[in-house]
């Protein structure tokens, strides 16, 4: 797909997302101005010096996270986000850094012992050469250091469990790639709630100073809500990396694989992204007040967190550099009603006509669908 012509004239659907935006400018910037020093210490993106200042990492997080206790608690989170998007740069998609497909799972597996904050394996020099060598293991490592400082031992080994699952998911989008494979629309919906949502959904907590109980994280109804506002991040990012995305020979998002399986243009294959998004988050909206009418304090903090990052991460795509205004990849721009939307009925009926489910745009009874 060639983006100078596929993308240019595309304008992001507007989607459904009742949460109001908050957040310090001014811990903004001072997050921007840092986040960028420690990526360049680290010699992450090399490839991208230039663009490195309007990614806004620093901004990112503060508009996910506003209730954090400080400016080293902020920077836990864009230091977290920062390293996941190296591990996807450097090892999976960015050409520019000079990927090598057929070696990303490996290098995603080897990296996961950067996560282990214990004792430096004195017995193994080689294996701590290997990670003070790469520059996304070293992102990690002090990231895992850096939330062994702020939080429990828990919540450590949470960001390490969704980590390993981020990069799973990592490993099987790049495997399709490699095999020439088009998912269909519930496989890639399966993987794509675990591939770097959750990851940084995990810290809400460690972030904001206290620590949701064990209990509380593996809830069912807990879990539910902490999945779904994963998706629903991730499919806001489909809708607005698809001219970065189509740069990229093999690269899959919901639009992509829509579009693949159905036929359709993109454009309206990205309506029915929008579609299956604002299904998810009225199912959000509908189970949230059944989990806080019992939620512990810390719990509903918790809750109020995945508001934030739904919210905060619609806003930093509209902002970011990373898919805005990047050479040779121009991202559609939000349509006009804005990004946050309860989207007309007649919106919703034009997939439905075509006899698809909502929840996942394949065609079968949309009864049985599990998003």
């Amino acid at each position: 797909m060639n983006s100078d012509t596929s993308t240019r004239e595309l304008s992001v659907p507007s989607v459904l997302c009742p949460f109001p935006v908050t957040y310090d400018v001014s811990a903004a910037r001072k997050a921007d101005d840092d986040i960028v020093a420690w990526a360049l210490s680290l010699d992450l993106f090399p490839g991208q010096r230039s663009e490195l200042d309007g990614y806004r990492f620093g901004t990112f997080a503060a508009l996910t996270h506003p209730d954090a206790v400080d400016h080293d608690h902020l920077m836990l989170a864009a230091r977290n986000m920062t390293a996941l998007f190296a591990a996807d740069d450097h090892y999976c998609d960015e050409g520019i850094e000079g990927v090598r497909l057929a070696m990303s799972a490996s290098r995603l597996a080897g990296a996961l012992t950067a996560l282990e904050n214990g004792p430096r394996l004195p017995d193994c020099p080689s294996v701590e050469a290997f990670v003070g060598t790469d520059p996304v293991t070293r992102a990690l490592r002090e990231t895992a250091e850096h939330v062994t400082r702020l939080g429990g031992p828990a919540q450590v080994g949470r960001l390490r469990h969704e980590t390993i699952a981020t990069f799973l998911a990592m490993a099987a989008e790049n495997a399709w790639r490699i095999a020439g494979h088009v998912p269909e629309p519930a496989e890639y919906l399966a993987h794509r709630k675990y591939n770097g949502g959750m990851a940084c959904l995990v810290l809400i907590d460690v972030v904001g100073g206290y620590e949701l109980s064990v209990r509380d994280w593996e809830t069912p109804g807990v879990r539910d809500l902490s999945l779904t506002a994963s998706l629903v991040i991730m499919l806001v990012n489909d809708l607005y990396s698809v001219a970065k995305e189509s740069a990229d020979i093999g690269s899959h998002s919901l639009p992509t694989v829509l579009s693949a399986r159905h036929g359709w243009s993109l454009e309206r294959s990205m309506c029915a992204t929008a579609e299956v998004h604002d299904d998810l988050m009225r199912a959000y909206l509908r189970l949230e007040p059944e989990v806080r009418r019992e939620a512990s304090p810390e719990l509903a903090r918790y809750l109020t967190g995945l508001r934030h990052w739904m919210r905060g991460n619609l806003e930093w795509h509209t902002l970011t550099g990373r898919h805005n205004n990047r050479a040779g990849r121009p991202t559609p721009k939000t349509g006009p009603l804005g990004p946050t939307h309860d989207r007309i009925k007649a919106d919703a009926r034009s997939s439905a006509a075509a006899g698809v489910c909502p929840r996942c745009g394949d065609r079968h009874d949309p009864a049985t669908a599990v998003a």
